[in-house]
C-alpha cells in the first residue's frame, strides 16, 4: 500500500480546527447566555460539540484512510498517534450528550453537569500526551502548543466547577473567555510535516577489530640437516 505522509498533516489540521470550532461556540454561546437567557441558544454548544465529534473520524477515512478501511488500518498502523483523535472524538461526542442532556432537562447542576465537565477535563490531560506520539524532531513544537491548549482547557473547567458551587458572575466569564481562548490555540494550529512525515534512520556500525598479525611460525631444523656424508675410505 501506499502511504501519503502529507495526509496526516492535513488531518491532523482539520481535526484541531473541529475541535476548535465546537470550542468556540460552545464558549460564545455561554458568554451570550450570561446576560440573555435563551433555551434555543443553549442547544448550540452541545450539537457543536457532537458534530465535531462525529466529522473527526470521517476526517481520518477521508484523508489518511483514502475511504478505505484497509488503507485506514494500515495507517494507524504506521502512525499509531491518530488513535488519540478517536480518543477525542468519543470525549468530545460524549461531552455533547451530557450536556444536551442536562439542557433537555433544564438543570444547572447535578450530576449531568458533573459528567460534562469530567469529559472536558479529560480531553484537556489527552493534549498533554500528543508529544509523545509523534516524530522526535516535531515534539517539542508539538509539546508548546498542546500542553497551552491543554492547561487552558483544565483551568476552563476548574472556573466552571467553582461557580457552580459559588456562583460567582466573574467564574463564569471566565469560564467562557477560557473556553474561547483554547479554541483561538486549536483554529490557528498548523501541524508540522516534521510530526508525522517520514522518518530516516541511520545505523552506524562500528569498524571491525583487526586482528594481529600472525606470527612467523619457526621450523625445527632436521636432526640430519647438520651432517655431512663422511667419505668412505677406498679399498
Amino acid at each position: 500500500m501506499i502511504l501519503d505522509y502529507d495526509s496526516f498533516t492535513k488531518a491532523s489540521t482539520l481535526l484541531h480546527s473541529a475541535q476548535g470550532a465546537a470550542l468556540l461556540i460552545l464558549g460564545a454561546a455561554e458568554v451570550y447566555a450570561l446576560d440573555t437567557p435563551n433555551r434555543k441558544l443553549a442547544f448550540a454548544g452541545p450539537l457543536a460539540l457532537i458534530t465535531a465529534a462525529a466529522v473527526m473520524p470521517l476526517l481520518i477515512l477521508a484523508l489518511p484512510g483514502g475511504w478505505d478501511l484497509e488503507q485506514l488500518r494500515f495507517s494507524l498502523e504506521m502512525r499509531g498517534g491518530f488513535h488519540l483523535f478517536f480518543a477525542l472524538s468519543c470525549l468530545l461526542g460524549a461531552a455533547g450528550l451530557s450536556r444536551l442532556t442536562q439542557v433537555l432537562l433544564e438543570r444547572n447542576g447535578g450530576g449531568w453537569q458533573g459528567t460534562f465537565l469530567a469529559f472536558l477535563f479529560s480531553i484537556g490531560v489527552i493534549y498533554f500526551f500528543f508529544a509523545s506520539r509523534v516524530n522526535e524532531e516535531a515534539s517539542r513544537e508539538v509539546m508548546v502548543w498542546h500542553a497551552a491548549a491543554g492547561s487552558t482547557l483544565l483551568l476552563a473547567v476548574l472556573f466552571k466547577s467553582a461557580h457552580v458551587f459559588f456562583g460567582r458572575r466573574f467564574l463564569h466569564l471566565g469560564w467562557a473567555a477560557l473556553l474561547i481562548f483554547t479554541s483561538m490555540q486549536l483554529l490557528t494550529y498548523r501541524e508540522s510535516p516534521a510530526a508525522f512525515g517520514m522518518r530516516l534512520v541511520t545505523f552506524e556500525t562500528a569498524p571491525a577489530p583487526q586482528q594481529p598479525a600472525a606470527a612467523p611460525v619457526k621450523t625445527q631444523p632436521s636432526k640430519n640437516a647438520g651432517t655431512t656424508d663422511k667419505k668412505r675410505p677406498g679399498n
